[in-house]
């Protein structure tokens, strides 16, 4: 039997399977499968430590860019049309929108930078990984980004999901892709969470306090002028 008849099968295990094969089609260079995307957000969801034992450390930025967009642009149209309901704050509609617009511009250039920062903590932690494989990490949190929207409607719980549960997805794909210890991926990660979630429920109660006196000053205009008439 020759070198290539005894390594064939390993190459057929590889590229066969289910939910592997979703992972597989970015490296093969084929075009993006759409479908998949809304399975890959479930999974990790759902199953987010499988999804990282599995999950490919390379294969291209395209797919996981495509990915964060995506899921992102979902996100915006929740916030929009949850405001036309009276749901979260009365920007929320305008923000949505303009989320649609801007997300493919914001998310290449944030989804870098966040896989950036993210790649320092884990070259700091030990990680022997390479840049792609931090993108890849980060890029898939934006699963959840959908659910954080609804979620966001509740004054303050949005802001408390929408900082820990990205950071909570991270640690588990530090201990999972990166291979580093459970307690030092939670405590890092975890510090993070926190630290985000008391900077998001500060922005938050500003931009509250802030809608609240504005629409104070429109009632008082709003008096003064039928006083004058």
């Amino acid at each position: 039997m020759t070198n290539e008849q005894e390594q064939r099968p390993e190459e057929e295990d590889v590229t066969t399977g289910g939910e592997g094969a979703e992972h597989q089609h970015a490296a093969s260079g084929g075009p993006i499968d759409f479908e998949a995307i809304p399975r890959i957000a479930i999974k990790i969801i759902t199953n987010p430590v499988d999804f990282y034992q599995t999950m490919k450390k390379s294969g291209g930025y395209v797919e996981p860019l495509v990915f964060m967009v995506a899921l992102s642009v979902v996100a915006g149209v929740l916030s929009a049309v949850l405001s036309l309901f009276g749901f979260g704050m009365a920007t929320a509609m305008t923000a949505g929108l303009i989320a649609v617009i801007l997300v493919p511009v914001f998310v290449v250039i944030f989804s870098f930078i966040g896989a950036g920062i993210a790649y320092v903590i884990w070259k700091m932690m030990g990680s022997h990984e390479d840049f792609e494989t931090a993108f890849r990490c980060v890029a898939y949190t934006a699963a959840i980004a959908p659910i954080n929207a609804v979620l966001g409607v509740i004054p303050y719980l949005g802001s408390i999901v929408s900082a820990i549960w990205p950071m909570a997805l991270l640690a588990i794909a530090s201990i999972h892709v990166h291979r580093r210890s459970t307690q030092v991926s939670w405590a890092v990660f975890g510090a993070l969470g926190i630290l985000l979630a008391v900077i998001g429920l500060g922005g938050e109660r500003t931009s509250r306090q802030m809608a609240d006196q504005m629409q104070d000053w429109q009632q008082m205009m709003e008096d003064a002028r039928r006083q004058s008439d």
